[in-house]
């Protein structure tokens, strides 16, 4: 049950990603089954947000025990 120690670094690490790339996220999610696309700003904007809730979440998880 190691692995489970891993999940808040997880979380931060991917909600990190989107808040800090939102665009390289979305490429890497969703991009790459496009020929020439460009991610919305309504796209982006709902990166960053699910990024800063990822976050969050890693860190809840991180401060009540699980991480330790």
């Amino acid at each position: 049950m190691a692995w489970i120690k891993v999940i808040p670094y997880v979380f931060i690490g991917i909600g990190l990603l989107n808040v800090l790339f939102p665009r390289t996220a979305w490429f890497w999610n969703i991009g790459w089954q496009f020929k020439n696309a460009e991610p919305s700003e309504a796209a982006i904007l709902m990166g960053r947000i699910g990024g800063i809730l990822a976050v969050g979440i890693g860190l809840f998880l991180l401060l009540s025990g699980l991480g330790t």
